[in-house]
């Protein structure tokens, strides 16, 4: 079983590799059951702050979510704000 601190570590490298977003100030982590599968759910959002106005949002956020699986370790889901969740295949 994986740690929650290693299933953040592991949704923030997915979020950057596939460009869905990563917001910095906002993420946690929560555990639930996916398909009898144990994960860990991973909230965040797709959050950019302006430069000039570092408390300035450039757009209303949308969450994202990613599902790690417990057991592993890597995403095998993800979501979003309509509450649909995709399956996540290797490759992708």
């Amino acid at each position: 079983m994986i740690t929650q601190e290693k299933a953040l570590a592991i949704a923030k490298h997915y979020a950057q590799q596939s460009g869905r977003g990563w917001d910095e100030r906002y993420h946690e982590a929560c555990p639930m059951t996916l398909n009898g599968e144990p994960v860990w759910q991973i909230s965040t959002s797709d959050s950019k702050y302006s430069e000039e106005l570092p408390w300035m949002m450039e757009h209303m956020p949308n969450p994202s979510y990613y599902y790690i699986s417990m057991v592993e370790g890597k995403c095998v889901a993800v979501g979003n704000r309509q509450e649909q969740i995709l399956r996540v295949y290797e490759g992708e």
